[in-house]
């Protein structure tokens, strides 16, 4: 090849190298930019003054919301939704996304999936679901075998997410893991899709279970069924 032209090679190679350190640079900027702390307000509906927070801007509304329970702890069957003076914010969406430093959010009270639930749909079989206000989720077993009741215990997490097509209507996603076999060795998961009827239960809408690593579960080694009812005590 023609010297000139290896010469012209190696420049462009080298500009593009230079475009793209000025680009991640950039990118990393940004970034940094997102993850710097907020200096936050939180006010209830009435204008009284809730808490006064420094926070990750990568923190998710949810998150904070859940930090504000520890704070002022709302009434029985609510939890907190946070928003700005132009929208709700969804638990997922990162406060950086939406709002600015020295920012003022409002503490709306809304109904909570949180609680205690119990389901009997099956003889030999009463499973009692605890969601808490902190995402946890347990789950006890009892089953009746000739008898003798042995329990057995799960545990994981729960989260609200939109139906498909829905703007504002949420399911609940639970995630169970239980330990099985003599020695423990065996984790089955569990994942448990829930929608919240009026008076407060939920109604399961689909379960699937695997045993990690691989291999299938049998039905009556779930925790529900489908249509099955978990009512809040």
């Amino acid at each position: 090849l023609d010297p000139t032209c290896l010469s012209a090679m190696a420049g462009t190679a080298a500009d593009w190298e230079d475009q793209l350190d000025a680009l991640w640079d950039t990118v990393e900027a940004e970034e940094k930019e997102r993850r710097q702390a907020l200096d936050l307000s939180i006010r209830a509906m009435s204008g009284e003054l809730m808490a006064e927070l420094t926070v990750n801007g990568r923190c998710t509304a949810g998150a904070l919301a859940r930090e504000l329970v520890k704070l002022v702890v709302p009434e029985a069957y609510t939890e907190y939704r946070l928003a700005t003076d132009t929208e709700a914010l969804r638990p997922e969406q990162r406060l950086c996304d939406h709002v600015l430093d020295g920012a003022e959010l409002t503490a709306l009270v809304v109904a909570s999936a949180a609680g205690d639930f119990v389901c009997q749909a099956h003889r030999g079989r009463a499973v009692t679901l605890c969601l808490g206000l902190d995402r946890m989720a347990k789950c006890k077993i009892q089953r009746n075998v000739g008898g003798m009741l042995f329990d057995h215990w799960a545990e994981g997490y729960w989260e609200e997410k939109l139906k498909p097509g829905a703007d504002d209507d949420l399911h609940i996603h639970v995630t169970l893991d239980q330990t099985v076999g003599a020695m423990s060795e065996f984790v089955i998961r569990q994942n448990l899709q829930l929608e919240r009827q009026e008076d407060g239960d939920l109604l399961v809408l689909e379960v699937f279970g695997e045993v990690r690593g691989g291999g299938q579960v049998e039905d009556n080694m779930l925790v529900a069924s489908v249509g099955d009812v978990f009512g809040r005590f």
